[in-house]
C-alpha cells in the first residue's frame, strides 16, 4: 500500500521533477532551484510534502538541508524504475536532468553547484 502513497504524492509534476533529479544525487535547495527554475518557496513547500510522505529524507550541513531518497522509496524497484524510463522519454524531466549534469560539471570538492556556495568557497 505504501506504493500507492507513493505515486499519489508524485504525480504532481513539480514533486515527480525533484524526485527524478534526487534519484541521481542529493542536493540541496539552492542547488535545486537553480536547476529547475523555480522559486525556493515552491521547492521547500515540495520537498515538505515529500518527507511527510517518507520519499525524501534530509541531512544538515551547517546551515543548510541537503536532501536525497528514502531507503523505503528506493526500495520500491519498479517505481524507481520507470520514473529514471520517463526521464529519457518526458521532455521536462530529461531539460532537468541535462542542466544537472552541467551543474554536475562544474562541482569539486570545494565549490558547490548554487551560486550562494560558490561565493562561500571562495
Amino acid at each position: 500500500m505504501k506504493s500507492i502513497q507513493f505515486l499519489k504524492t508524485i504525480s504532481n509534476e513539480t514533486k515527480l521533477r525533484l524526485v527524478s533529479l534526487l534519484l541521481e544525487n542529493e542536493l540541496c535547495v539552492c542547488e535545486l532551484e537553480e536547476i529547475l527554475l523555480l522559486k525556493q518557496v515552491n521547492i521547500s513547500k515540495n520537498l515538505n510534502s515529500l518527507k511527510e510522505a517518507s520519499i525524501v529524507g534530509s541531512r544538515k550541513e551547517k546551515q543548510r538541508a541537503f536532501y536525497f531518497l528514502s531507503e523505503e522509496f528506493m526500495k520500491n524497484n519498479f517505481l524507481v524504475e520507470h520514473i529514471r524510463e520517463l526521464k529519457l522519454k518526458e521532455e521536462t524531466l530529461r531539460k532537468d536532468y541535462e542542466q544537472f549534469l552541467k551543474h554536475e560539471a562544474v562541482k569539486d570538492q570545494s565549490v558547490y553547484v548554487c551560486n550562494i556556495f560558490r561565493k562561500e568557497a571562495n
